[in-house]
């Protein structure tokens, strides 16, 4: 297709946080697929939905909907008109259906050029293996049977059945125990990383890694995929850390997504994390425990990355402060650097520049405590 990646990734990254926003309980639900000559995301949620007299100024800059839920995030706008300008660049374009008390659906269609693929997916690694489900969230189990369905494996639905000595059970159910197949990938809601095993056979999996499953299922299926055996996500955890856990990091964002995102990146890199969800939060943090590197999103409700920045020096810290900004511009990175801030990454933040900025300012920290 024709279009920037990180911008797309940005688009579909604020309609989740929005989505997160508004979703007290059920649940949101990120579907891709292709649909005729266009590629067709959509976001459903199972939130309050949107009076219908403010459907019309959703894509309106700055709009921001007035429900009850919205109190909550006074100061943060949408941010659906850039998302609007962003796929409209890449000739496409963004609907919303949306029933107030059901919940809203945005779908993103984007055009798709012919391209040729020189490395088709492979499906006949999992040909005849077999996956039986006991997955009580509706969602999670049709994603889960379009997913292996698609590369070729067998699912059924698992009712108390025995199974053949080579099959795998998937479950939502952590008390579940004494399957007799091969091996048991138990869904967890936590955020563990990467997928564990607890005990022979017995793996977890958290749902909020789902790209993870089929590695997962290479590695217990002995299936040689390129997934399976490349992917950084069956590397053992020390493979992926460096000795950073003397460093402690304060991530800043009053998105819940991007602080989880930015969690589980320092985790991965070896560093210790605590989260603030805007700058008078992440002050109050910084009163009470030490923090070696703050990494702050630039624009947040009540205090914005610039006047926590700025607060930081007026109390005379001098350690290393990070700006996370989604816009790319330079103006943007020089406000940064003129509030006081080390330096500025651009969303979406990937693990390489995230790492390799880290390992810059955690020496500085390192040489100023000899």
């Amino acid at each position: 297709m024709s279009g920037d990646p990180m911008r797309l990734q940005q688009v579909i990254s604020n309609l989740l946080s929005n989505a997160i926003k508004f979703t007290d309980t059920g649940c949101i639900v990120l579907h891709v697929q292709c649909a005729g000559d266009y590629l067709q995301i959509s976001v459903r949620d199972t939130g309050e939905g949107i009076p219908a007299k403010e459907v019309l100024r959703l894509f309106d800059p700055f709009f921001q909907v007035g429900t009850g839920v919205q109190r909550n995030f006074q100061g943060t706008g949408l941010g659906l008109a850039i998302c609007e300008k962003l796929i409209s660049m890449m000739d496409g374009d963004i609907a919303v259906e949306t029933e107030p008390g059901m919940g809203s659906r945005f779908t993103i269609r984007i055009p798709l050029y012919g391209v040729q693929n020189t490395s088709p997916v492979s499906r006949d690694g999992f040909a005849g293996k077999t996956c039986w489900l006991a997955i009580h969230n509706t969602s999670l189990a049709m994603f889960v049977t379009s997913l292996l369905s698609y590369h070729g494996l067998t699912v059924r639905r698992h009712a108390g059945e025995t199974p053949d000595a080579e099959d795998v059970l998937l479950t939502d159910d952590e008390a579940l125990s004494g399957w007799q197949g091969r091996a048991m990938v138990i869904f967890c809601r936590r955020h563990i990383g990467i997928p564990q095993e607890r005990s022979a056979g017995e793996w977890l999996h958290s749902v909020t890694t789902p790209h993870e499953l089929l590695p997962l299922l290479g590695r217990i299926f002995h299936v040689a995929l390129a997934s399976a055996e490349n992917s950084p996500a069956l590397m053992a955890p020390e493979a992926q850390a460096g000795n950073n856990d003397d460093m402690m990091i304060l991530v800043v964002d009053d998105h819940p997504i991007n602080r989880r995102l930015l969690a589980d990146q320092l985790g991965s890199l070896g560093y210790q994390c605590v989260t603030a969800n805007d700058g008078i939060d992440a002050l109050n943090v910084l009163s009470k425990q030490h923090i070696d590197i703050v990494l702050s999103d630039v624009n947040m409700p009540n205090m914005d990355g610039y006047r926590l920045t700025q607060r930081i020096r007026q109390l005379g810290l001098t350690l290393p402060v990070i700006g996370v900004t989604a816009n790319a511009l330079a103006e943007e990175k020089q406000r940064c650097l003129e509030s006081g801030m080390d330096s500025c990454l651009s969303k979406p933040v990937t693990l390489d520049v995230l790492k390799q900025t880290l390992t810059v300012y955690a020496a500085r920290v390192r040489k100023g405590r000899e």
